[in-house]
């Protein structure tokens, strides 16, 4: 197992040896000379910038997975191009067993190029990376030249920060090109598309395959996709052929900022199944125009998606749609919408869209699905718009006032975050480390935005609303635990007393629902969201986003 450091400053030098940080290459050309082994690390130097592409086509193993990341103090490792669409900053062939960590790259048609031309890989992390101002492809739309070629070789249909493709291959029984996919803290703005997941293949009308399966995304931070992509942006998030995907802890806001002919959507959702997106936000969608433009387009060919507890604020479009206009073949079956959070969605509403604000359906009646147990403050708007014959609609309800959210506000408007030790008192967590984003109180507990955790025996971490006035409020929340190798605990309180409790698997991607109903409140009263589980470190985190709104 060997780490292979670069360095593009002056300390780098590809005469040498290359296997220390004292001595250090300067350029990817050596690296690109071997033949990488499981276990090997490629290290670029924190504050080093590269205008090359690093290419990489070795694999690890489960055991010894290889890695590229950053090494030494300072901003993170830059690859920045040159602003061309046939430009890449890092392209992986075929790999396995990788972890790419803590780089910057970007000014190109595609920041990170992770393509396949072979079934039976596993294992792919992606943490901490920031990518910006990729751009310049869209097959549909864009003039034929040495770029529009160059992206078709490379399976890209439109430009992307990161995009996971591959060539059309034929897949039998269980087979599946990629499986076991982790991307966390990934920030992308100024982009087209962000993040696509996008294999080649048949047209998602016709689903035949699913090419990439058990995909987590933890913390992704999509805002202002606003790039001048030729023939506009249709979406900043893309999955396409995947099946068993988690998208949780995450935000996108201000996506989707140019016109296209077809319309918008933050996130695109075509020929997949099992997916699950909990503890999200989805808000301010701009109206760039476009007739169709909406949060989470349910395109075709979908089946078992699981929307959930998620805040939709202010789009220029609805919040969800489900589209039904291509026929019964391209199938939209099994889906849930639950406990969200709808809140002025369809300001800019047009065409089919025309007064839609929640949630839409367009089409012949094919959809089924379950809507229920969701909150809309909608003013002059329906939370569903559209015929919606094969769902099943149960309990949506209608704020009487602006609704909170504690992911959306995140310590603020009546929320506050807070911690207790074994003496039972309360104490603010006021103190913010901005690198990870999250307050923490005496060494207590810590909490981001969606998460939340003890870090001592006996302490509870709590997220805390205060009632405004007196009324009749409704509770929204589902609390999960994706690691930490045991079941945590939760509890919702008013004024200490205890009103639900459950347990929380670890690992389970459905975790516990907790809601109220029709809970009365008197000002000042005070709403605890307490995480009462044992000990477990730093990745015994709990994600839970409460929502509040008031009915009466």
């Amino acid at each position: 197992m060997t780490a292979y450091y670069i360095d593009s400053r002056a300390a780098g030098n590809d005469a040498n040896a290359g296997t220390s940080p004292e001595a250090p290459w300067k350029t990817f050309a050596p690296l690109h000379q071997r033949s990488l082994q499981p276990g090997d690390r490629v290290l670029l130097a924190r504050g080093g910038e590269w205008n090359a592409m690093l290419i990489l086509n070795n694999s690890g193993t489960a055991e010894a997975p290889c890695e590229l990341g950053a090494y030494g103090d300072g901003p993170r490792p830059k690859i920045w191009r040159n602003g061309d669409p046939m430009e890449r900053c890092i392209r992986m062939i075929n790999c396995s067993h990788w972890a790419v960590r803590d780089l910057e790259f970007g000014n190109c048609g595609t920041g990170l190029h992770i393509t396949y031309t072979e079934k039976g890989h596993r294992g792919l992390t992606l943490e901490r990376l920031f990518v910006h101002q990729c751009y310049g492809i869209f097959i549909r739309d864009m003039g034929e030249g040495p770029a529009r070629q160059l992206a078709r070789k490379d399976r890209i249909s439109i430009a992307a920060g990161i995009i996971i493709t591959c060539e059309p291959i034929e897949l039998e029984g269980d087979e599946k090109v990629l499986e076991d996919v982790y991307i966390a803290d990934l920030e992308g703005c100024h982009n087209a598309d962000t993040l696509a997941i996008n294999p080649a293949g048949p047209n998602v009308r016709d689903q035949v395959s699913y090419s990439f399966r058990n995909l987590v995304l933890n913390r992704l931070w999509l805002h202002d996709d606003d790039a001048p992509n030729p023939g506009g942006i249709p979406d900043s998030l893309r999955f396409v052929r995947c099946e068993h995907l988690l998208l949780i802890n995450s935000r996108m806001h201000r996506c989707c900022g140019q016109f296209t002919t077809s319309g918008t959507a933050m996130l695109f959702l075509g020929g997949i199944r099992d997916q699950i997106f909990v503890n999200n936000t989805f808000t301010e969608t701009p109206d760039s125009g476009s007739v169709d433009q909406c949060a989470i387009d349910f395109e075709a060919t979908t089946r078992n998606i699981r929307i959930r507890n998620t805040y939709f604020g202010r789009n220029a479009g609805p919040g969800i749609e489900f589209l039904d206009i291509w026929g019964e073949t391209s199938y939209s079956q099994g889906h849930e919408v639950s406990g969200n959070a709808f809140e002025d969605n369809g300001h800019s509403s047009r065409g089919g869209q025309a007064g839609a604000a929640g949630i839409h359906h367009h089409g012949g009646n094919f959809a089924t699905g379950v809507i229920r147990d969701n909150l809309m403050h909608e003013p002059g708007r329906p939370l569903l718009h559209g015929e919606f014959v094969k769902f099943e609609l149960t309990n949506n309800l209608r704020a009487s006032q602006p609704i909170s959210s504690a992911m959306n506000s995140f310590n603020g408007d009546g929320w506050s975050l807070e911690a207790a030790g074994a003496d039972g008192v309360w104490r603010a967590a006021g103190e913010y480390d901005a690198a990870r984003e999250r307050y923490s109180a005496a060494g207590l507990g810590w909490l981001s935005r969606s998460e939340q955790a003890a870090l001592a025996e006996g302490a509870i971490s709590a997220r805390c609303w205060t009632a405004p006035r007196a009324g009749t409020v409704e509770v929204r929340s589902r609390a999960l635990r994706l690691c930490g190798g045991v079941d945590g605990k939760v509890a919702i309180t008013l004024n200490g007393k205890v009103l639900a409790e459950g347990a929380v698997a670890a690992g389970c991607w459905d975790g516990t629902e907790l809601n109220l109903g029709a809970l009365t409140v008197a000002a000042g009263d005070q709403l605890r969201f307490e995480d009462r589980s044992a000990f477990a470190g730093e990745a015994g985190a709990i994600s839970w986003a409460p929502i509040v709104a008031y009915t009466d």
